[in-house]
């Protein structure tokens, strides 16, 4: 009888699978940290194949975090539509220090101190929401018994907003909404008291114009890294924070532009940024590097 070896084929004219390791594989499997691969046993079928009880399947947290990803990535390609007619900006979440900022320059307001001890009750409105993060945080703050609402034209951001209400946030239910809606349809009339917004310079003005023919006197209005022109800015901007109150931001101040110019630069990174992301997705990618 004549042993078959390694390199034979069987009648079907495949090769069999060897299942054994090597001493050598063994140590360099300890080494990489993999020992636990030597004591799992793989099920196979005929023919050495793999059956159906070994096969890999993708582990949940993988499948969500992907499918998250490609989420973000859809909603930044709708995002994009209003920023090339010049009516609205991409998806530019504002992180951990810019949020610390604005709301650290709401609470030194005196007219916002005034309120909270006559117990009145404020409402926060964010033009432009995205998921959700900065309305969360407005409810987190406890200061707006009147409520904090968010305004995003992107459906799929809309949608992530619930979700993130929905599954993160469910004690800020009674305190949170979130509508799909174009920011210049809202309506700022309506007992409106904090508005934060993350437009692009290019549309600054004209959003400057309707919060002026809207807003309450009293009103604070809050905006991430491009300032309003005309409007006069408490202290400039800080760390990248313009905080307006009406009326008072309206009255002419010749150090508007040298308050302007010293958040320039900043003001210019994160047009370059919109710019790049604009050329990636019109190339086909969907990422924004913010």
């Amino acid at each position: 009888m004549v042993e078959k070896s390694g390199n034979d084929v069987d009648r079907t004219g495949c090769k069999p699978v060897e299942t054994g390791t090597t001493r050598e594989e063994e140590k360099l499997l300890r080494s990489l940290g993999l020992g636990d691969i030597l004591s799992q046993d793989v099920s196979t079928g005929v023919d050495g194949l793999p059956s159906d009880n070994g096969k890999i399947e993708m582990h949940p947290a993988l499948a969500a975090g992907l499918g998250a990803a490609l989420l973000l990535n859809l909603g930044i390609v709708l995002s994009l539509p209003p920023v090339i007619r010049g009516r609205g900006a991409p998806y530019l979440p504002t992180f951990g220090r810019g949020l610390d900022a604005m709301f650290r320059q709401i609470r030194r307001q005196p007219s916002v101190s005034a309120k909270l001890e006559r117990g009145e009750a404020m409402k926060f409105v964010d033009l432009g929401s995205g998921d959700g993060r900065v309305v969360f945080r407005a409810a987190r703050e406890g200061i707006f018994d009147g409520g904090s609402v968010g305004y995003e034209i992107n459906p799929v951001l809309h949608g992530w907003a619930l979700l993130r209400r929905l599954v993160q946030a469910p004690k800020y239910w009674s305190s949170t909404d979130f509508a799909l809606r174009d920011l210049w349809k809202v309506d700022l009339s309506n007992n409106v008291d904090v508005v934060a917004v993350y437009g692009l310079q290019p549309i600054m003005k004209d959003l400057g114009g309707k919060m002026k023919s809207e807003l309450k006197p009293g009103s604070i209005v809050v905006s991430n890294v491009f300032a309003v022109p005309g409007w006069r800015a408490q202290g400039g901007a800080i760390d990248g924070v313009y905080l307006y109150q009406v009326p008072n931001c309206w009255a002419d101040d010749p150090l508007q532009s040298e308050t302007e110019g010293k958040a320039s630069l900043q003001q210019r990174h994160t047009a370059l940024r919109v710019k790049k992301a604009m050329l990636i997705n019109t190339r086909g990618g969907t990422t924004l590097d913010c």
